[in-house]
């Protein structure tokens, strides 16, 4: 049966992947005025007991961040928040047997766009107005597969932590995400940005070099490093003073088709502080933003052409302990009746290459099927 919503391992601290099918209470905010109040009911419904489940776009930082009173957002998703509450515990549910041939269709992209956006975030880093720009676009595509089922060959194609299945009657999240966002385990608090990609090799001893390769190259270094200190310094607007800690830096996570690669950062979170005081001082995750990360949000507007959606913003899980993770909303499939849409995208610095630049993109959704032979 199809579940309302199901998570992977990372969201119960590695237990096993979980979900539920019956009950639950559907909130959903489309209206901007509406959000900031949506989210303290879901913290209130989380401290009498309920576990929520929600699924935040990437468009809601406009509403969350602390930005200057000039920026005003030119276009934001349709829906900014859907959310189950459920009054209770989840339960192990078995994932769905794919069918044959169930990846989507996907329209070919708009490269030359790319390409001109691109040069656009160059020419802002060498005018020195930022340093680091997440830079994305959309892929749209078709797929005649049941979602749960659909569901069922992406975990196959990618393997994650933080990924997850959320069912609502008229929008389904299919998510495959490697990146937390942040988790709080009691008076703990953590993120593990992620910056650096490379494609795997079938050669162990292929695959071996080109992981070294990447850990050792300049470029990621610099991405992983300046947004680990964007992650501290929000962090630290919700910390104790002086808890804010990188234990550990450029730390390998491979995946089925690509090397990643993953930092982290810990801090001790300050009494009587809850989900929404953190949201609102990190949401969205600097690693899909940039840095300085408000600069970077508003070129992000000027250079992308339509709303992010889901893409980039975050699933999350509300236990009635008070704990919470977030995921960072990568590799994640938002889909309508049979349309669906995939967020695609990489960090930009002053010396990307563009045509490598555009190849990451692509490795990023061969998972859901991108590649030459799948679009059309």
């Amino acid at each position: 049966m199809q579940p309302k919503a199901y998570l992977d391992t990372g969201f119960f601290q590695y237990t096993g992947p979980a979900g539920w099918v019956d009950g639950g209470r559907h909130v959903r905010v489309s209206d901007p005025s509406e959000l900031l109040s949506a989210l303290q009911a879901l913290e209130a419904a989380q401290q009498q007991g309920a576990w929520v489940v929600m699924a935040l776009a990437y468009e809601a930082g406009w509403y969350l961040m602390d930005l200057p009173r000039h920026l005003k957002p030119t276009q934001t998703a349709d829906i900014l928040l859907d959310a189950w509450i459920f009054e209770t515990p989840p339960h192990t549910i078995a994932p769905a047997t794919p069918s044959n041939d169930p990846l989507p269709q996907w329209q070919a992209p708009d490269k030359n766009a790319y390409v001109e956006a691109l040069e656009r975030v160059q020419a802002a880093i060498a005018a020195g107005v930022c340093y680091q720009i997440n830079q994305t676009f959309q892929m749209t595509g078709h797929s005649a597969t049941d979602p749960w089922q659909l569901y069922g060959a992406l975990l196959e194609q990618q393997p994650a932590d933080f990924g997850g299945f959320m069912h609502w009657p008229d929008r389904q999240i299919l998510s495959r995400s490697p990146e937390l966002f942040l988790t709080r385990q009691g008076s703990r608090i953590r993120s593990e940005p992620m910056k650096g990609t490379a494609a795997r090799a079938e050669s162990p001893q292929a695959d071996q070099s080109i992981l070294e390769t990447l850990l050792n190259d300049p470029k990621m270094q610099a991405e992983n490093l300046m947004i680990v200190d964007l992650i501290r310094n929000d962090l630290s607007r919700v910390a104790e003073p002086g808890s804010v800690k990188v234990p550990k830096l450029f730390e390998s996570r491979p995946l089925k088709s690509v090397h990643q690669v993953s930092s982290v950062v810990e801090a001790q979170l300050q009494r009587g502080r809850g989900v929404v005081d953190v949201l609102r001082a990190l949401f969205p995750c600097g690693s899909v933003v940039g840095a300085p990360k408000t600069k970077a949000f508003e070129l992000i507007q000027q250079l992308e052409t339509t709303p992010r959606g889901i893409y980039t913003g975050s699933l999350g899980l509300l236990q009635p302990s008070g704990d919470f993770t977030f995921s960072v909303a990568i590799r994640t499939l938002d889909q309508r009746a049979d349309a669906v849409s995939l967020g695609l995208g990489s960090g930009v610095v002053a010396d990307s290459d563009i045509e490598s630049e555009w190849l990451e993109c692509l490795l990023k959704g061969r998972f859901a099927g991108v590649g030459v032979e799948r679009i059309v």
